[in-house]
């Protein structure tokens, strides 16, 4: 039956992308009647087992490499921020922001496409699901799930498009909409940043008050209430509400432990680590091939157990980066020198068939964004205690609890996992590579607050909806694709 829901879901995505013409991006249309789809709470259900899947693997499956879902998005946010080096394959083309984030590159239109496809098709789960016939508890979890997967969506997106909150909640945000659209309904425009964020936080706040109650029967891949919390910890630290960020971090430091070592050793790749909070699972149906993380990080060179598994051999660390860890940290130990010029490391690991489990939320992020927002707040102590937690069990020397250790600790514990664009970008740090960073293509030292931080949007929407300004902000909806932003 989960089969089933899963292939139904799936027939209403690509139904819903039939069309090709009027607002693309922002508005697939649904092809599938949607009294047919949301009669009972099974046919709601299979909806939202569609918006997973298209969360999880994108438009890979119709052939495009470009798009293997969000985990293909947190690689390229590690290999655009300072400790990875990236050889070879795709991800070189983010490492040296060659233009990744213009409009006319396929990498703007990709992404908006793929978040705007969630929206919409939470749209209809969100509008519907009440009506159908079953138990009203399912609903109520079908409709939170769905509100926390848009308010998620409008996160990313508005991160993505525009500037850091702090300087840029007046600023032109991305097009809202809330209810289920098709290629006949008319494109909205970009509204402001704080418009955005008003809608994410009344889909978290929504979805964490309707999912009280979920069991999510230790699926993972499912969002459950903390996982909801997760989302309300990272939106008011990007949003610097320090105390709302500290609350909601502390709610789900109270219910998962820290990573063992051991844990921390075993290739990131079980998704049964109790630390784990969110996860992507393969399996020989559905998987990523060859576009996982496990695919990419070239830690063949240094085989574990006697095996070794194949990569592309891309992702690599800087020296810069490594030099930061003391001999005594047990994290030190995944690295490898090899080729007597570059290290790598065995975090991500899984040497029989790159089928493992992908991490995207765990503990060691809800505790660092606690103790940060609790620095941020004068409170020191406090947050050095969290800190040194980490820290004890690492086998790293103690810091005080100041911001910028803090942050450090956060490279050193979280790299690989996707934050470090965001975190560049939140905290306005410029973009400076030095050691032995492989530069092809020309220089890629940025500064704070650069436009190449930003998105443009992508050429086609800006063409087809009338509600956007092809001029350049300030005077029109476009981005600027070069400069620093003066706010």
């Amino acid at each position: 039956m989960k089969k089933l829901y899963r292939i139904l879901g799936i027939v209403l995505l690509s139904t819903g992308l039939a069309s090709c013409d009027g607002f693309l991006e922002t508005n697939p249309s649904a092809s599938v009647s949607d009294s047919d789809v949301f009669t009972t709470v099974n046919g709601a259900q299979a909806a939202l087992n569609g918006a997973y899947y298209q969360l999880f693997y994108g438009d890979g499956g119709a052939g495009r490499s470009d798009d293997w879902g969000y985990t293909t998005q947190l690689m390229t946010f590690s290999a655009d921020g300072e400790d990875l080096i990236v050889w070879g394959g795709w991800y070189c083309f983010d490492y040296n922001m060659w233009g990744h984030t213009r409009g006319d590159i396929f990498k703007a239109s990709c992404m908006w496409i793929y978040w705007y496809r969630l929206v919409n098709n939470c749209n209809s789960i969100i509008a519907y699901v009440d009506d159908s016939y079953g138990d009203q508890a399912a609903k109520d979890h079908i409709k939170g799930q769905a509100l926390a997967l848009r308010g998620f969506a409008y996160f990313n997106l508005v991160r993505l498009y525009q500037h850091t909150y702090s300087v840029a909640k007046d600023m032109p945000g991305v097009p809202v909409y809330t209810e289920p659209t098709s290629d006949q309904t008319p494109g909205k425009g970009r509204g402001t940043v704080q418009d955005v964020y008003d809608q994410i936080l009344a889909d978290f706040t929504a979805a964490e008050k309707l999912l009280e109650g979920f069991s999510r029967a230790g699926e993972k891949n499912l969002i459950d209430r903390d996982v909801v919390r997760c989302f309300l910890a990272q939106t008011y630290l990007t949003m610097e509400n320090w105390s709302k960020a500290a609350e909601y971090a502390h709610m789900v430091n109270e219910v998962y432990p820290l990573t063992s070592n051991d844990d921390y050793y075993s290739g990131f790749n079980n998704a049964n680590t109790p630390s784990w909070i969110w996860c992507q699972y393969q399996n020989d149906e559905d998987n990523l091939g060859d576009y996982s993380p496990f695919a990419m990080w070239a830690n063949w060179i240094a085989p574990r157990d006697g095996n070794s598994g194949w990569t592309f051999q891309c992702f690599f660390l800087a020296d810069s980066f490594t030099a930061l860890f003391e001999d005594s940290d047990i994290r030190k130990g995944q690295f490898f020198r090899t080729w007597d010029m570059i290290d790598c490391s065995t975090k991500f690991y899984d040497a029989s068939d790159l089928r493992g489990e992908i991490v995207y939320l765990r503990e060691e992020e809800m505790l660092l964004t606690e103790a940060e927002a609790l620095a941020r707040q004068g409170k020191t102590t406090d947050a050095a205690a969290l800190l040194n937690e980490l820290q004890d069990l690492r086998g790293a020397t103690k810091t005080d609890g100041t911001v910028e250790n803090i942050l450090i600790e956060r490279r050193k514990e979280l790299y690989g996992e996707g934050l470090d664009w965001y975190d560049m970008k939140r905290n306005r740090k410029p973009l400076v590579r030095g050691s032995n960073h492989y530069v092809a293509g020309g220089d890629v030292q940025i500064p704070a607050d650069s436009w190449r931080f930003v998105y443009q949007i992508p050429n086609s929407e800006i063409v087809n909806n009338p509600e956007m300004d092809s001029a350049f902000w300030p005077v029109g909806d476009q981005n600027p694709f070069e400069g620093v932003c003066t706010f």
